[in-house]
């Protein structure tokens, strides 16, 4: 018996160490750094991917990660390119030409360097495009200037309450 209390208490000192605090690119009470320093391209767009999670009401109480993620870059994509699962900003299908993917890193940065033009941007989750930031002229639209490199915050919040 005295060996399987001293086995309990090892594992409980084990299970609260240092391992097992959250990840260093979460944050509870303040929003994750920009990566802009990380920008080394002349034209095209860079951007943070947030994973939020939890309820933000009252704010501080959820959680916010950066996070890895494909970034997929479509042409100017709207509403009537794709196939929405029900009203929600998930989508089985994107009906507009694939520009390119670029992976973001543990901190949620990526960078891709594209023509002068307008796009949309998607993750997946769970094998399907998501894209919560719809815009007049498109979903999460995202325009290229001459020499220019755009800046974006892609904030996935499907499992946030706000």
């Amino acid at each position: 018996m005295k060996k399987l209390f001293s086995l309990f208490l090892i594992i409980l000192m084990l299970s609260c160490s240092k391992d097992s605090e959250p990840e260093s690119n979460c944050y509870k009470k303040t929003d994750p750094p920009r990566n802009s320093h990380k920008v080394n391209i002349k034209q095209g767009v860079w951007g943070d991917v947030w994973f939020w999670s939890g309820d933000f009401m009252p704010e501080g109480r959820g959680e916010i990660c950066q996070v890895k993620r494909k970034v997929y870059v479509y042409e100017l994509t709207t509403f009537s390119d794709v196939e929405q699962i029900d009203y929600t900003p998930f989508f089985s299908a994107i009906n507009t030409k694939l520009v390119t993917i670029v992976d973001s890193d543990n901190e949620g940065f990526f960078q891709i360097e594209l023509e002068t033009g307008d796009y949309s941007l998607f993750v997946k989750e769970d094998g399907k495009f998501y894209s919560n930031l719809f815009g007049s002229n498109g979903i999460f639209p995202v325009n290229v200037d001459l020499d220019q490199v755009s800046e974006v915050r892609f904030d996935i919040t499907y499992k946030a309450t706000f």
